[in-house]
């Protein structure tokens, strides 16, 4: 046998341990670098979106639609103009009062309405037949009559087909509905209003 050291072999040297440790342990730290919020989900809404997401309040008020009724002969006032049913006539025939234009009858009844409107405000109105309607206890309502028949047979009366009114001034003129026989005229209401897009309306009870 042969005299000699015997030789440890590699992985038995300390050294070894050491540099092992340390690439093991450099490894570990250099995972550490990435942003610790990954892989998390964020259920937090933006705050821009959530202020989107709730419903806006509307900006305009709401402007409940001014009434004022009364009865016939008196008044109704409203934003500078006021309307007064004078009289109101029932009848199933209009007589044209000339012999070359012929009587107009109906299978119901005409309703002429004779009407005063007058301006109060600093500036000139138009006035049309358009803006009055006839109402009755059922929420009925009925339009004007603009037959041309019965036009031309009340052609001697003055109506209110885009009128105007200066300030300060009245006009008078007849208002004509076509409406059922059995409709009772204490229980209907007249709604006139102050314009073509006008909200104030005023309403005359033809109650006798």
């Amino acid at each position: 046998m042969r005299n000699g050291k015997f030789k440890k072999p590699f992985y038995k040297k300390w050294w070894v341990w050491v540099l092992a440790v340390i690439v093991i342990g450099a490894a570990l730290s250099g995972g550490g670098d990435g942003d610790p919020n990954d892989g998390v989900v964020d259920n937090e809404k933006p705050v821009a979106e959530e202020a989107s997401e709730q419903p806006e309040e509307s900006a305009t008020p709401i402007v409940e639609e001014e009434i004022v009724e009364v009865g016939i002969g008196t008044p109704a006032t409203i934003a500078g103009v006021s309307f007064t049913v004078n009289t109101v006539e029932e009848t199933k025939k209009i007589s044209s009062g000339n012999e070359f234009i012929e009587d107009v009858e109906t299978e119901g009844k005409f309703l002429i309405l004779d009407i005063t409107i007058k301006n109060d405000k600093k500036e000139p109105i138009t006035i049309d037949s358009s803006f009055f309607k006839l109402i009755t206890s059922n929420k009925v309502e009925y339009d004007p009559n603009t037959d041309g028949a019965v036009i031309m047979a009340m052609m001697n009366e003055a109506d209110f087909f885009l009128q105007q009114v200066n300030p300060g001034l009245s006009k008078t003129g007849k208002v004509i509905f076509e409406v059922g026989a059995d409709i009772d005229l204490n229980s209907l209401i007249l709604r006139g209003q102050t314009g073509f897009w006008g909200t104030e309306t005023v309403e005359i009870s033809l109650k006798q």
